[in-house]
């Protein structure tokens, strides 16, 4: 099944090669599809791009095949193979749709560089696709600005619809759209984590700061990734404390059913599950009768909000604005109205960019700015910002411990040295999917190097009646 140690071959799928065995098409083996039934949904799929966007129909046609894309791709980088080049990846999709929907790979067929789906490749076609991480640098330095993430979604999509994704990430938006979180945590456990949360507060600062929980008719809706209460903490309770600094700690709340702006939909290049993921917190924002919904640290969280949802109306006018908790703190402190004890972070920190902030959202000054107003010894990472190089773990593969070794020395290879040359001892990334490979990623190389947020470096140097945290370990 697709969901396993990554396959290390340089051949792709579609390239000729001599007739494989395969089950008979007329069966069905644990649910799974016919062969059948696999090429002709693979090959419908493939041929609507033809009456779809024009902009995939020109990544169909555009591709130069210079090679640029592979020169600045993390996975290539980590293992120059073929199998991993972007450009040999997206021909996969390439070569059906010029053997269906082009004249010259009707007649000409291989001349023409086109190839009929087999889907006996059809394992490989997953793993491969499963193989990018979607951090869209290709698409930055491309000629022709073709985004292979684009494509590397239409990958996942076409396996999606067969039923062979992998089992991690079909587990992972089950249960998000079961109980609203991808942890599967009730609302009970996340009371208790705010409680605890609470309580962690009052030790550092001797004062009470409240998370508001369930309440209505206040301003600001916090839809964090759920990491950020349970697993990672710190940066729930930087924002609780911005909060409470600008006496605001009665206008804003959480929701004790929806605490998890992750969305899987996006990685599996499913939109209903994306969409159906998505409308219970509009739904409610509109009952709590919000005037923003205001996203945490989770960059993919913030772009489907943001410049999807919103942007393209998906549920038409909204009551509310979506805004970005980094946008609104960095705000906040150019204002002046925040203050801090940089010696409390005393330790070299640098910063990720996470793709979906950095290329797709353009939210790069702002984490700085915090990080810059909270730390004493900030460093960069080069290159940065949109040109910044993935974690590694990007397009969901970091919640795949099937694939960790792949994760660690092939995709995040280029990260890892990225953060060597710093000399940092704490790398703040706005990203829990973030978070989790690159604390992986210190672990599997015996780096002593700390992993976080923003918000957290801001929680234990903001100063609450003139003192900061009294911060114990």
């Amino acid at each position: 099944m697709p969901d396993k140690t990554l396959n290390q071959k340089t051949a792709g799928p579609a390239e000729s090669a001599p007739p494989k065995p395969g089950p008979d098409a007329s069966k069905k083996a644990d649910g799974r599809p016919t062969d059948e039934e696999i090429k002709k949904s693979m090959i419908a799929a493939i041929t609507a791009i033809d009456k779809g966007p024009r902009a995939m129909q020109m990544y169909m046609e555009m591709c130069a095949k210079c090679g640029t894309c592979a020169s600045v791709c993390p996975v290539y980088y980590g293992k120059p193979d073929k199998r991993f080049n972007p450009a040999a990846r997206s021909d996969l999709i390439r070569r059906i749709y010029k053997k269906h929907c082009t004249a010259s790979g009707r007649l000409l067929g291989g001349l023409a560089g086109a190839v009929d789906f087999d889907p006996r490749d059809m394992d490989e076609w997953v793993e491969m696709f499963y193989e990018c991480t979607g951090c869209r640098r290709c698409a930055t330095f491309c000629p022709f600005g073709i985004d292979n993430s684009v494509l590397t979604r239409k990958g996942r999509a076409m396996a999606d619809q067969v039923g062979l994704t992998p089992p991690t990430m079909k587990t992972v938006v089950k249960v998000s759209l079961a109980t609203g979180n991808t942890d599967n945590a009730s609302p009970e456990a996340f009371k208790e984590a705010v409680k605890f949360l609470e309580e962690e507060m009052k030790d550092e600062h001797g004062v009470d700061i409240r998370i508001p929980v369930d309440k209505t008719g206040v301003d600001y809706f916090y839809v964090p990734p759920s990491g950020d209460v349970l697993v990672n903490p710190e940066a729930t309770m930087g924002i609780a404390k911005v909060f409470h600094v600008l006496g605001m700690a009665d206008k804003w709340t959480m929701c004790s059913r929806l605490f998890d702006g992750a969305n899987y939909g996006l990685f599996t290049g499913n939109d209903a599950h994306m969409k159906a993921d998505n409308k219970p917190y509009v739904e409610e924002a509109k009952r709590i009768g919000v005037k923003y919904m205001f996203m945490g640290e989770c960059g993919h969280a913030y772009r489907i909000m943001k410049m999807m949802m919103e942007k393209s109306k998906w549920w038409g006018d909204l009551p509310f604005k979506v805004i970005n908790c980094m946008q609104w703190t960095a705000d906040r402190i150019r204002q002046g109205r925040l203050q801090f004890d940089k010696s409390k972070n005393p330790q070299p920190v640098t910063y990720h960019d996470p793709c979906n902030f950095g290329r797709s959202c353009g939210i790069v000054e702002e984490p700085r700015e915090i990080l810059k107003a909270s730390c004493a010894d900030f460093r960069e990472m080069y290159p940065n910002r949109a040109e910044n190089w993935c974690c590694g773990g990007g397009a969901g593969l970091s919640a795949m411990d099937s694939i960790k070794e792949f994760r660690m020395t092939v995709s995040g290879v280029k990260k890892l040295e990225q953060v060597r040359a710093t000399g940092a001892k704490y790398v703040a990334a706005a990203c829990s999917n973030c978070k989790r490979q690159l604390t992986q990623l210190m672990e599997h190389h015996k780096e002593e190097i700390e992993v976080g947020g923003v918000h957290d470096m801001l929680s234990r140097a903001i100063l609450i009646n003139g003192k900061a945290a009294n911060r114990r370990q």
